[in-house]
């Protein structure tokens, strides 16, 4: 028997959250699937990850999802002539369900990764439209599938939700992670791993730490917001104890290094492998009550979960944490052991293998 093609269709691989999860979909994708991904708009450091593990990675430099584009994706996918196609996100869902119907591709599972409250009325129209010819939509949190139902109006009934998962944590020490920081960053850390976006919510941090006299504050990541967050950070006469690594391909070997990770996100938050990626190298989490967070920091047990936008409240939590290094340990290891329960990637993989089969099945019985 042959292996199910699929072909993960993007918009870019850097890396985000969503590129992440299609790297670890290829990487623990059983013997009996062949993975390809298409990337619509831009490929990305995640490609080197894809293609290492065995994957081709195609790049059509899209700007758009008008007919013309549309056209290109399909021409794509006859190339590719997948058996199902996987499309990840609003920009790689439009084009490419809008391509499989031209292309003849029946079976297709479209991936929500956040609640993207930014969606304008007619994209939600659009995507309520493109549903009807999708197998499963497949959600990271029971807080992503309730803004699918609730704010998109996707159906309940082929809506699923699969949360994300991660391979173990690198073996590095508290040491071996403080040695690859710039020199001069004395502990107590917090750190705080995303892009710097407004909805990540890290000028509502920096505002916390100007609360708190001891402890640095390293951001790791980059984005649009990087000016305004540096010149924040010198009016609140933050500048000496905050440091911008940049975009980091080790982020997780450097989390050993940190007291406590921050994730300050507002609104819009699927479900974060940053918490995940802190609770498996035993750190605790301070987060806001933000999209899917609350399902994966359980409060006052893997770490403290705060109101949105509250900087008072984010500087306490992280205050009583750093006060407390006993339970700040203990909560880091309650945090390691529900990782390894529930949110390893070789489990989702083979969820969302399973559901491939279904849909595949259900395409074969209408036909």
């Amino acid at each position: 028997m042959r292996p199910i093609r699929v072909l993960h269709v993007v918009e870019a691989l850097g890396l985000g959250g969503l590129e992440r999860v299609v790297a670890s979909l290829v990487r623990h994708a059983s013997f009996g699937v062949r993975t390809e991904v298409l990337a619509l708009a831009d490929s990305g450091p995640v490609q080197q990850e894809i293609e290492a593990a065995g994957a081709r990675v195609r790049r059509l430099a899209l700007r758009d999802y008008y007919p013309g584009s549309v056209l290109r994706t399909a021409r794509a996918l006859r190339l590719a002539q997948p058996d199902l196609l996987h499309t990840h996100g609003h920009f790689a869902g439009t084009a490419g369900r809008l391509a499989a119907r031209l292309a003849g591709v029946r079976a297709v599972v479209h991936h929500l990764h956040t609640c993207d409250t930014t969606l304008r009325p007619r994209h939600r129209r659009l995507e309520r439209l493109l549903a009807r010819g999708t197998g499963r939509i497949l959600c990271c949190s029971e807080a992503v599938a309730r803004h699918a139902r609730e704010e998109l109006g996707l159906p309940g009934d082929r809506t699923l939700v699969v949360p994300n998962g991660i391979d173990p944590a690198p073996p590095v020490s508290a040491q071996e992670a403080r040695a690859l920081l710039p020199a001069g960053i004395a502990a107590p850390i917090v750190g705080c791993v995303a892009s710097l976006t407004p909805h990540k919510g890290q000028a509502v941090l920096l505002r916390a730490l100007a609360a708190l006299p001891g402890p640095a504050l390293v951001f790791v990541g980059d984005g649009p917001e990087r000016p305004a967050l540096e010149a924040l950070a010198r009016d609140l006469g933050l500048a000496p104890r905050v440091h911008f690594l940049g975009l980091r391909r080790d982020a997780r070997a450097l989390l050993p290094a940190f007291s406590v990770l921050a994730i300050p996100s507002l609104g819009r938050e699927g479900f974060s492998l940053a918490a995940l990626e802190a609770m498996d190298a035993g750190l605790p989490v301070v987060a806001s009550r933000a999209g899917g967070l609350p399902e994966v920091v359980e409060d006052g047990v893997s770490g403290h979960l705060v109101p949105e936008g509250d900087p008072r409240a984010l500087a306490a939590a992280i205050a009583d944490l750093l006060a407390d290094p006993h339970r700040a340990r203990a909560w880091g290891e309650a945090g390691r052991r529900r990782v390894e329960r529930h949110y390893r990637a070789a489990a989702m993989t083979a969820r969302v293998v399973a559901e491939y089969e279904a849909v595949l099945g259900q395409v074969t019985r209408a036909a």
